[in-house]
Parts: C-alpha cells; sequence; structure tokens
C-alpha cells in the first residue's frame, strides 16, 4: 500500500485501535496526501488472535472510530492536528474527485463541519453551511404572550431538518425539555434520507428513549447551564427521573379505571386519582393547602389524558431504557454512547424490543431491567454528598 502511494494511487485505512501508532510510519514512507482513512462504519469487522493469524470472532466498525483515531494521533502521539485532519477530510474529498466542495474551509464549499473544543471533544456540528438548529431559526423555546402551551419536536420532510417548540420559564426544567427535545431532533436528523418517510421515527415508546436518554447525555454540559448549582441539577434530575416511572405509571392505571367506569361523577374521578396517589406515590402529602391537589384533582393538568391516551406507559418504559443508559455512562460514557447511536441510528426500521436487542440494551418489559436501573439509581442519591445543596 506505501508503494502504491508512491506510484500515485490512493490507499485507504480502516480505522482500529493500532492505527494512530501506525501514523508514524505512514508519514515517514508513503505519500501522505496519497491516505484516507474510513470507520467501515457497521461493516463486518474481523477480530483476531494476539498473532493475527486466526480470526476468532467478528465484530462491527464503529461510527466513531475516525473521531477517535484523529484524537489519540493528536493526544497519544503527538501528531499535528493540521497533519492528522487531512487523512479524513481533504485526501477522501480529492480521492473521490469532490474537492474543494468537500473535504476544505473555503468559499463556495459545503462547509459541513465538526467543531471541537480545545480537549479536541465535539461541541458542535454546522451543516450545509450553518448551526442547523440556532441559525436556521429551527428553536422557538422563549414563552411569549398568545403562545401554545406545551413542547415538542417535529420534522420538515421537504427540509430534512427537525423542529423544537418549548415555553422556557427560568426554571431547570427548561434545560430538561430541550436536551429531551434535542434527543428528538438528533434523531430525526440522523435518519432524515430513510426511505419509506414512515420508517424515519419508530413506535412512540421507542422515540422517548431517544429524547430521555439524551438527557442524562447533556449531563457532561450541565455545569455551563447551572454553574454552582449542578451538583444540585444532578441529584434533582436523577431523583425526577425515578420517581417519574411510579407517577407515569399511575397515569396509565387511571385511564384504564376512567375508560373502564364511563359512568363516573368528577369527584368519583378525583377520588379515583386520589386513591391511586397513595398507591404509587405514597410520600405525597394528601391533605395539602391547594385544595385542587388535596382534593384530587391534579390529573387535570395532565393534558395526555385528554389528547394522548394511554401515552404515559411509553414514557415508563423509555425512562427505564434511559436509566440504562445513565448507568452505563457512569462506567464508560463513551461506550454508553456507542450503544446510543447504535440504537438511534436504526430509526423506525424495527419494532422497540428488536431496536434494544440490536444496541445492546436490555428489555425493560423483563423483570431484571426495571430491578437493576432502579437499584444503580437508588445507590448513586443514597450515597450522594448532600453537603451544601440545601
Amino acid at each position: 500500500a506505501i508503494a502504491f502511494t508512491r506510484m500515485g494511487g490512493y490507499a485507504d485505512i480502516t480505522t482500529k485501535d493500532d492505527t494512530p501508532a501506525s501514523v508514524h510510519r505512514i508519514l515517514e514512507e508513503a505519500v501522505a496526501e496519497r491516505v484516507t482513512m474510513s470507520s467501515d462504519s457497521n461493516g463486518s469487522m474481523p477480530r483476531w488472535d494476539s498473532k493475527r493469524e486466526h480470526i476468532v470472532g467478528m465484530g462491527v466498525g464503529k461510527m466513531t472510530n475516525l473521531y477517535r483515531a484523529v484524537r489519540r494521533m493528536v493526544v497519544e502521539e503527538n501528531i499535528p492536528l493540521e497533519t492528522a485532519l487531512p487523512f479524513i477530510t481533504s485526501n477522501v474529498a480529492k480521492a473521490l474527485d469532490m474537492y474543494p466542495k468537500k473535504g476544505s474551509v473555503q468559499s463556495g464549499g459545503d462547509a459541513d463541519l465538526v467543531l471541537l473544543d480545545q480537549d479536541l471533544n465535539i461541541s458542535g456540528v454546522i451543516a450545509r453551511g450553518r448551526p442547523m438548529m440556532l441559525d436556521g431559526e429551527l428553536l422557538d423555546v422563549l414563552s411569549t404572550e398568545g403562545k401554545a402551551g406545551g413542547g415538542y419536536c417535529t420534522s420538515i420532510p421537504d427540509y430534512e431538518v427537525p423542529f423544537i417548540f418549548a415555553n422556557f420559564n427560568g426554571t431547570q426544567h427548561d434545560v430538561e425539555v430541550v436536551t429531551h427535545e434535542a434527543g428528538h431532533a438528533f434523531a430525526a436528523w440522523m435518519n432524515r434520507d430513510r426511505v419509506p418517510m414512515a420508517s424515519v421515527w419508530p413506535s412512540l415508546e421507542a422515540c422517548e428513549v431517544h429524547s430521555m436518554s439524551m438527557e442524562f447525555f447533556a449531563w457532561k454540559w450541565a455545569e455551563g447551564f447551572f454553574g454552582a448549582d449542578t451538583r444540585k441539577f444532578y441529584y434533582s434530575h436523577l431523583s425526577d427521573a425515578l420517581t417519574f416511572i411510579p407517577y407515569g405509571t399511575m397515569v396509565d392505571h387511571f385511564q384504564h379505571r376512567v375508560f373502564e367506569e364511563p359512568d363516573l361523577t368528577p369527584a368519583q374521578r378525583h377520588a379515583v386519582w386520589k386513591e391511586l396517589l397513595g398507591i404509587y406515590m405514597p410520600w405525597m402529602r394528601l391533605d395539602g393547602d391547594i385544595p385542587f391537589y388535596a382534593d384530587g384533582e391534579g390529573w387535570q393538568r395532565q393534558h395526555h389524558i385528554y389528547d394522548r391516551p394511554f401515552y404515559y406507559i411509553d414514557y415508563c418504559l423509555a425512562q427505564t431504557v434511559a436509566l440504562q443508559f445513565w448507568a452505563r455512562i457512569q462506567k464508560d460514557p463513551q461506550a454508553a454512547w456507542e450503544n446510543y447511536m447504535a440504537y438511534t441510528k436504526q430509526g423506525g426500521s424495527a419494532v422497540f424490543t428488536d431496536l434494544l436487542k440490536n444496541a445492546g440494551l436490555d428489555n425493560p418489559f423483563g423483570d431484571k431491567c426495571l430491578k437493576e436501573v432502579c437499584a444503580a439509581a437508588r445507590k448513586w442519591l443514597e450515597e450522594y454528598d448532600l453537603e451544601g445543596l440545601a
């Protein structure tokens, strides 16, 4: 391959763990401008024995391989960034006869850019020359007079972009909402070219995995939102996520009761809600000073009961999976992200349980999954240093 580059050909390297260290030889012996790197993303990847004589198994090429290879070249092998980048940018574009429209930052180019911070962590993406969500005015999140309530993400297929709608009120919830909806937006962007269009989005519980999990992946940047209150946010966010599961289950149970007994009076429905509160959320005061809640009328504020019946059990399933991601992030953030990408890139190509299986995730319908994620979250909360959080 090295000799071939000297003859004017291109040689491509499939990135793997030892790729960064091998670049020194490429720079010394090959024509570096004729060398490209690829990830073989989602392609079969053989695993060899220690002598590289026999295949001992098969793996799958990861989408993160290119980024990780470049980062390791710079951080571990002390190769200048300007030397490492052409292997995955300009060299590739030239080999495919797409330069300078691709692979360069100059007037007339496509300007598909990945932005890195000073530690070479990915901090942003510019697609087709603009930060898609901000400059494209695809975020409508500030509260204004006369604006509809709620928050959601949708797609605009003709423009191949997502759109996020919300109503910020200056609370912690603003951050949770925007990171939640960003999970939906990311999934929509990842699958924007999927055909048929109906397979862009999976079923509702599968969609909510994208969003509820993204809330936890965004913890890495929480300090930028909360500053000195970041630790308080971590505790509040995880405890709310954990206690949401019994609340969401209660909403579903309540709907079963009122649909099974359509002749219940308003007062009787309130009584059912209050009864279920005592079962699912026994830590809640049922004799408070606010009649709306004390009298069991709180179900009225849950608009899903009216316009999205039985949606809340989907949230519960998704939250269980999201807590899996939270637990994996605590152990290995990069591996957790790779699981998330493996799940998200499937779009709506499979049913919920198969999407989970394909991404190496546990099925929340089993007893083991819910028990384990709740135990991990409870342990973390019980051991959390609460000093200074009052």
